[in-house]
């Protein structure tokens, strides 16, 4: 029996749009833009898993680049750490109201006390872009579904190579609160289905949409930079805001509930740069 597969892309064009694709044509700058950030993620997987990438990174310049800053600002993805483990292009699957959620994080270190998703993307950070409220509440939802750690345990963490002039790296810590608005939400658009395919359909039919893999939603572009700085900008979401009543946990709900777009968010918490 097959089952209707969903990814974070799939609903954000479903809540949107009442479809499961983009109506939009994929320009040709578009396209290769996504396929270089691909190779990115396979060169990372690769090195990750310890086979060799050099002969692949001397034939591109950029995808070396991006590779060795990465490397360079954030080296504890390649540290091994006592009582830690790590999990590579990880995928989780989650049946939940007669769908398949599904998704894949870079990468899923789990300490005694801690559960962490760290992904990595090359493209644009779009601070209006609201299918970042998709991945990212996608992704944490699906871990708590999941995994026996609390929503307390849990955080994401995004690395983004192409963030102004400084790479910036900022984290969720996720709360009860954050996940029952962002399934609040899910329910909301997956009530939009039986107007795409009867009840049948949906359960046990045979569509498309169950042939594609996860993608991330993110195109993974990397502009050239002339140097990679030594020092990230960092942002970390987990103290109460000093000037207003709301916490670090209600903005994270408004976020993923649609109600703050990712700037918003962002300009709600305090800021640490390093």
């Amino acid at each position: 029996m097959n089952y209707l597969r969903l990814n974070a892309e799939d609903l954000f064009y479903l809540e949107n749009s009442g479809c499961l694709y983009s109506s939009e044509i994929i320009s040709p700058a578009s396209a290769s833009a996504r396929c270089l950030g691909e190779q990115f993620h396979l060169i990372m997987q690769q090195s990750l898993m310890g086979m060799p990438i050099d002969s692949l990174l001397n034939n591109h310049s950029q995808l070396k680049q991006w590779f060795s800053g990465l490397q360079l600002l954030a080296p504890e993805i390649w540290c091994e750490e006592a009582n830690t483990g790590k999990s590579y292009s990880h995928q989780v699957d989650y049946f939940y109201d007669d769908v398949i959620l599904t998704s894949t994080f870079d990468l899923l270190i789990s300490k005694s006390e801690q559960l962490e998703i760290v992904n990595w993307t090359t493209d644009t950070l779009n601070l209006t872009d609201i299918q970042w409220q998709w991945r990212t509440g996608l992704d944490l939802f699906l871990l708590a579904q999941t995994d026996t750690y609390l929503p307390e345990q849990i955080q994401l963490t995004y690395w983004l190579l192409n963030h102004s002039t400084l790479p910036m790296k900022f984290s969720i810590h996720y709360s009860n609160q954050a996940l029952l608005a962002f399934k609040t939400k899910l329910e909301r658009t997956l009530s939009k289905l039986p107007e795409l395919f009867p009840k049948a359909v949906v359960t046990s039919g045979n569509n498309e949409n169950n042939q594609h893999s996860q993608k991330s939603l993110f195109p993974s572009t990397f502009a050239d930079r002339s140097r990679v700085p030594s020092s990230p900008k960092e942002f970390t979401f987990s103290q109460p805001v000093p000037e207003t009543n709301e916490t670090i946990e209600d903005s994270l709900s408004q976020f993923l509930s649609g109600r703050l777009t990712i700037k918003e968010y962002i300009d709600s918490v305090p800021e640490v740069e390093l």
